[in-house]
């Protein structure tokens, strides 16, 4: 089960840290391109909401991966 757990919430975060990736571009983009304060306003919010989704599911991924390891031995 824990395998399973832990198998899902690697994917998660693998999914997380790509879109913040993505996100960071996108925002480095707008800079440089001097789009609309709005616009830009959204993109840093955006990046910050995915950064912080990313650690939360960092931090699931290895306390599934320790559990796992101490039932499975």
């Amino acid at each position: 089960m824990w395998s399973g757990i832990w198998f899902f919430t690697n994917i998660l975060f693998v999914v997380s840290a790509i879109t913040f990736l993505f996100a960071h571009r996108s925002v480095t983009e707008g800079r440089r391109m001097e789009v609309g304060q709005a616009r830009l306003s959204a993109s840093i919010r955006f990046r910050r909401t995915i950064g912080i989704l990313a650690i939360v599911m960092f931090a699931a991924m290895a306390l599934s991966f320790v559990i796992n390891m101490k039932v499975n031995g």
